[in-house]
């Protein structure tokens, strides 16, 4: 299964900026999008993140998206994608609906949005396996591409980072031992 990313945004936090990938997994039952970036922004992220969303760049004709997590510079795009199931782990939605400055909330709930919502390991196709792993957020999940690769969203956000092993979602992906997708750096890499 070919994974491929997507540029779909960038967001500037701790002095600079940092863009936002978003996935492609090629499925026999179809393209797989992992996350959605942004397609604008909103008046509560605007401040602080001054992200820019291109929504030209995120793939449209998909079976399923699965969301890392649902912050706003990763479901941003889902609006796009009603009546397809977008996987998640309830304790993310649950937590996204609500605690205060979690996300944008109408990113989140929008007309015809599908949630599938699991607790805990789950494959979703055929050699397509969701693995939770909290740290950057208690219902963060990664994607196991099985014997492939991790696509691991924010489990960290540079590979210097995930090195340091210090959330539990940090240690699971290092323990995969598989090429590691991060959604703010370009190209995969083995952790540890």
């Amino acid at each position: 299964m070919l994974i491929e990313p997507h540029l779909v945004g960038d967001v500037q936090a701790f002095g600079g900026t940092f863009p936002v990938f978003a996935h492609t997994i090629e499925h026999p039952a179809g393209l797989v999008l992992v996350d959605t970036g942004m397609t604008g922004t909103h008046p509560l992220v605007e401040e602080e993140w001054h992200p820019r969303g291109y929504p030209e760049a995120i793939p449209r004709d998909v079976v399923c998206v699965i969301n890392t997590h649902l912050h706003f510079d990763h479901c941003g795009g889902n609006h796009l994608f009603a009546g397809v199931p977008i996987h998640v782990q309830a304790r993310e939605l649950a937590d996204a609906r609500s605690q205060d400055d979690y996300t944008v909330r109408e990113w989140v709930d929008f007309e015809g949005a599908t949630y599938a919502e699991h607790d805990g390991e789950t494959e979703v196709l055929p050699g397509i396996r969701l693995v939770p792993t909290p740290g950057h957020t208690a219902g963060h999940q990664s994607v196991l591409v099985e014997g492939v690769a991790v696509i691991g969203g924010d489990v960290a956000y540079t590979f210097e980072a995930l090195a340091a092993a210090d959330t539990e979602g940090k240690r699971r992906v290092i323990e995969l031992g598989l090429p590691t997708w991060l959604a703010h750096v370009k190209r995969p890499l083995v952790p540890g």
